[in-house]
Order: structure tokens, then sequence, then C-alpha cells
């Protein structure tokens, strides 16, 4: 039963990621180069909110709610008013983007504002209903977003729609999900409660959030660093070879969201390491497929899926491929440490690759080499995946140590 709630929750993550992929795309279609820049703003703001609720309600639910009854209709309904109080920050972000666009810009930051706190409820309730063990109530809801709200849009673009009508249908997908979810949950969101929840979880929420903040600020700081050594081309052939292997970063988000909860309810049984081995070795087959895939594709199916940018990334497949590789047992390793609520050692680990993140490319990038700045991100990732192996054998010699301190002399 626990192998189909893990392919359920995969099969939820490619929803989720496929549908918010074509959403992006049909926008693209229908705005100018000027809208479209204003959207991919708005947009990545909203991600970035997103991001930071996953963390630090998303995550911490599927750590310490996962176990079978932890989870209370009370419990569950204060998880979505913890989420409510990070859309409120969302909201003022996205207003404060329509003072500062200009009013020719003003209605898409305000309809993007809009659509914020239900686009941030719908996601919560997805690992509201994974850390139920309900995978396929999550599954449900993506799908009535992906399929009424692409379907509206397309039809809308066809019609020559606007921009903002466009993205009216793609938030309106996302409130008809949520009612149905909420619906399905019986609960609404407490935010009083929610307060509350989040300050009595605060040991697990405000780690996961410092995490990925920290995480995603030496990531978005390089990238902009990294146009002064290699120019803006440079910095375009790192994101476009990097989108060769998006397909990967939906299998490690899933990991997330279908591994931790089994790994939670397995806690201290034998299955816990079976598990664990179980998603080393398919995730390790997936990465490398796919590394071997993107490595031996012909020039011109490169060129029909970047343009004339496949000149300036074809020379970096192979760093990102290592890289993605190395993804591997770093991902698996912070599955490990979650589901062992094994707090200071996924901080240790994470800190350790948003410092050589930071470092490392801009280092190797000082010789204006694009494909040394990707060998040095994948030399990051290497060393915090290391790092991280090394803590687990510290730590389990410590603890072997202070078992035998405790046996009786003979």
């Amino acid at each position: 039963m626990s192998g189909v709630r893990r392919l359920v929750t995969f099969a939820d993550q490619g929803v989720s990621s496929v549908s918010n992929f074509v959403a992006v795309a049909i926008a693209a279609n229908v705005a100018t180069a000027v809208d479209f820049g204003q959207f991919s703003l708005a947009y990545a703001g909203l991600l970035l909110f997103l991001g930071a609720q996953r963390a630090l309600v998303g995550e911490t639910l599927l750590v310490r709610y996962s176990r079978t009854g932890d989870l209370t209709p009370a419990t569950a309904s204060a998880s979505l008013g913890a989420t409510m109080l990070v859309a409120v920050p969302a909201v003022l972000f996205l207003l404060a983007g329509a003072l500062l666009g200009g009013a020719e810009h003003a209605e898409l930051w305000l309809l993007m504002a809009a659509l914020s706190p239900f686009v941030l409820l719908q996601d919560a309730i997805r690992y509201l209903f994974i850390c139920q063990a309900r995978p396929v109530l999550a599954l449900l809801i993506d799908g009535i977003w992906a399929v009424g709200s692409i379907t509206a849009m397309l039809l809308t673009a066809r019609s020559g729609g606007s921009l903002v009508l466009v993205l009216l249908w793609w938030g309106i997908g996302a409130a008809a999900a949520l009612v149905v979810g909420l619906l399905l949950a019986r609960c609404v969101p407490a935010v009083v409660s929610g307060g509350r929840w989040l300050w009595l979880n605060r040991d697990f929420s405000f780690r996961y959030l410092a995490e990925f903040l920290t995480l995603n600020a030496s990531t978005f700081a390089v990238l902009y660093l990294l146009v002064f050594p290699l120019g803006a081309a440079g910095v375009g052939a790192l994101r476009a070879a990097q989108l060769l292997f998006s397909p990967l970063n939906t299998v490690f988000g899933a990991i997330k969201t279908a591994v931790i909860p089994e790994l939670v309810r397995t806690r201290g049984t034998s299955a816990f390491r079976s598990r664990l081995l179980e998603t080393l070795a398919i995730v390790l087959v997936l990465a490398l497929g796919w590394g071997a895939a993107v490595l031996l594709l012909p020039a011109s199916a490169g060129e029909f899926v970047l343009g004339d940018t496949w000149r300036n990334a074809e020379d970096l497949r192979l760093p990102y491929a290592l890289q993605y590789l190395a993804m591997v047992p770093y991902t698996v390793l912070l599955a490990y440490f979650r589901a062992s609520q094994a707090n200071q050692l996924s901080t240790l680990m994470r800190g350790v690759l948003a410092a050589l993140t930071l470092a490392l490319p801009l280092g190797f990038a000082a010789t204006g080499s694009a494909a040394a700045s990707a060998w040095g991100f994948a030399a990051a990732v290497a060393v915090a995946a290391v790092s991280g192996l090394m803590a687990v054998r510290i730590r389990n010699r410590s603890v072997r140590t202070a078992d035998a301190a405790l046996e009786p002399a003979d």
C-alpha cells in the first residue's frame, strides 16, 4: 500500500510541475516582451513565498505529523491558518510591485496579489492530504486545477484574450481546487491557531525556513554576480543547460512529498532502511538514464528545445549531468535527516551547499568560462553530499560509543 501511495504522490508532483510549466508557456504566448517581464517578476515573487510556505508549513507537517493519528482536525486547521499568515506578506509584496511597476502594469500585479492566497492555500492542502496518507486527494485537486485552468487559458488565448484575463482563469482554477480541497479535508483555516502552531513548531518550521531562504539567497546572488565575469549570454547558457535536466527537479521534489512521510511512518522499524535504499536505487537509475539521454542528445533536438542558446549550452551538459548525479545522495540524505529529525545535520549540509554555491562557481568563473562555472556548481553539490555522509558517520560512531559506554562491564 505504501508503494502505491508513493507512486500517486510522484504522479501528483508531476501534474503540479507540468501544469505550472504549461501555464507559464501560455502566458508567454499572449504577452508582449515587456508584459511577460513584469509577469515573470511577479511570478518569481509568488514562487518565493510558495517555497517559504512549503518550508515553514509543508515540511513541518510531513516530518512531525505523518505518523498515523498525529494529525488531528484542529492541527490541520491550524496549519492552514499558518499558511494564511504566510499569504499576508506575499500579498503585500505583490501590492508593492503594483506601485513600483507603474500604472500600465498595476492591473497584472494586483491580480497576482489577489490570487496568491488561493495558490498558497491550495498547495498547503496538498501537503495536508499527503501527510494524512491520502495522496489520491492531492492528485485530484491538482488535476482539477490543471485541467480546468489550462483548458480555459488555452481557449482565452486562442480568442485573443489579454494576459490578465488568461491569468485570471489560472487563479479561478486554483480557487476551484481550493474549495474542493477544503470540502474533502473538512476543515477551514484557523488563523489565530495558525500563529500558535508556528510558535509550537518553531524548532522545525523556523529552521526549515532559514535553510530555504539561505539556499535561495545564495542561488539568486550567484546568478546575478556571474553576469560580471561571464556576461548575460554566459548566465543564459548556464540556465539553458540546467533546463535540460529540469525533469529531474520534479523527481527530487517528489522525494520530499512522497518519501519523507513514508520514512516517518516506518521510523524505528526494519522497513525504514529498505525504503531509503529503494529510494536511492530508483532515483540513481533515473538520474543516470536522464543524464545519458541529455549527453547523447543530437544537435537538432537541442536546437529545437533551446534555439540559438543550444550552441552556448551544449558544452555544459557534462558538468550538469554530474551535478544532478551528485544531487541523488544529497537529496536522499536530506530525506533521511528530515525523517530522523536530525535537523542540525540537515542545516549543516544545506549550509555547506549554500556557501559553496556562492563561492565555487564565482571562483571558477574568474577565467571567463561558463563551463568552469558549471563545474563549480557540480563541485558544490558533491562536496555538500560528502559532508552529509561524513556527518552521518560521525553521528553513528558517537551513538555506538555512547551505547558501548552504557554496557555493563564483564
